[in-house]
């Protein structure tokens, strides 16, 4: 055995005890899970399992063989058991990435100029058979998970692949084949404070499941992969559908999405979120053409400030925020407006005219449009 696997071998013990020591700091919900043979069985658990995967790492990469059925039978056990305490999706995600990092580092920390034969076949291993062992873990959490849960847990776990653009593993794909697509709207909806719990958000997830891809990518953020392209009234009711679930006013923008490229939608779709309107019953999907002035505005935060003095002058009058969101939102027709408000046109009228007055500015001119339709937005997305 080369020097860089025995340099490893010494440092299996520390290294899982670190390991364990990671997860039980970085993942909140372990402190919430239930034990089932108490808190110091389930971290000897844990620990076990630890040694035991960079041990069968150690055996198996100087010889070039891939885990065993065996292997990836205890690897499933240990998905199935974090299932069956209650760890939900975004945690598992969230160890699996913690295992790949710290696996990575404990690899850099002892390989030397000299290991480079020996780094190459262990990286080369860890590549091809870690993502076996993934696809066993995740084999064992969705089948601890109870048959209750499955469809949703297989739903969101998919969401996640795509949209870390990583390979779809069959076993998730197949209940779920209707939803796989070359296309997707990619939905994000901010959640305002207080967060929403674990359990409400796994419901949602299982009442959303079968219209579209869902999954929290945090605490408040829940977001939708909807097969098709932007505008999609399929996308926008599925985006109701999950307002109306959460029950408050969100922060909601949409990117259109190709499989394979969705990381890159999803971090477009949500910066303009964080600048989006709230609301509880979005008339249409925002994109990042609707919100690409104000994402500029809120990083420049002088401008931002400027902006905000400025809206305050719109406190001086009757509804003259939601008059002239309504008013830009309806790409200003008054009919429209008016009916959205459900006010009279010539309400609406006296409040433009108001706007006017407080503010100096036309809301219908090119620049009432500029200045007061950022503002309101600034305002509303605050």
């Amino acid at each position: 055995m080369g020097g860089l696997f025995e340099s490893l071998r010494e440092q299996v013990e520390e290294s899982a005890r670190n390991a364990v020591s990671v997860y039980l700091r970085e993942i909140p919900e372990y402190e919430d899970v239930p034990m089932a043979g108490g808190e110091r069985d389930d971290q000897a658990s844990m620990y076990g399992f630890a040694v035991y995967i960079r041990s069968r790492g150690l055996d198996l990469a100087p010889v070039g063989r891939p885990l065993s059925v065996e292997d990836l039978s205890v690897i499933s056990s240990a998905g199935r058991r974090r299932a069956e305490l209650g760890l939900s999706v975004l945690s598992l995600q969230r160890v699996l990435g913690l295992h790949t990092h710290l696996r990575l580092q404990e690899i850099h920390k002892v390989a030397g100029p000299e290991d480079g034969n020996d780094l190459l076949r262990m990286l080369g291993w860890f590549g091809a058979q870690g993502v076996r062992a993934r696809n066993a873990y995740l084999h064992g959490y969705t089948d601890g998970v109870g048959r209750s849960r499955t469809l949703a847990t297989r739903n969101e776990l998919l969401a996640r692949a795509l949209l870390a653009d990583e390979p779809v593993e069959p076993h998730l794909a197949g209940l779920l084949r209707p939803l796989v697509a070359s296309r997707y709207v990619v939905s994000v909806l901010r959640v305002p404070a207080p967060a929403v719990p674990e359990q409400d958000r796994s419901a949602m997830v299982s009442a959303l499941a079968t219209g579209a891809l869902v999954a929290w990518v945090s605490r408040s953020e829940l977001v939708l992969l909807t097969p098709g392209a932007a505008g999609d009234a399929v996308a926008l009711r599925q985006v109701r559908a999950a307002v109306a679930s959460i029950g408050r006013a969100c922060q909601i923008a949409s990117a259109d999405g190709v499989t394979g490229q969705l990381a890159g939608s999803l971090t477009w779709a949500r910066e303009a979120a964080r600048v989006a309107p709230a609301e509880d019953r979005p008339a249409r999907l925002y994109v990042l053409a609707d919100l690409f002035v104000e994402m500029a505005v809120a990083k420049t935060p002088e401008i931002d400030t400027w902006l905000r003095d400025f809206a305050r002058q719109l406190s001086d009058g009757p509804d003259l925020v939601s008059t002239l969101h309504a008013y830009y939102r309806h790409d200003m027709n008054r009919a429209a407006a008016s009916a959205a408000l459900r006010i009279h046109p010539r309400t609406l009228d006296y409040r433009l005219r108001r706007a006017r007055k407080v503010t100096g500015i036309e809301p219908g001119s090119t620049l009432g449009v500029r200045m007061l339709g950022t503002a309101v937005a600034r305002l509303l997305a605050r």
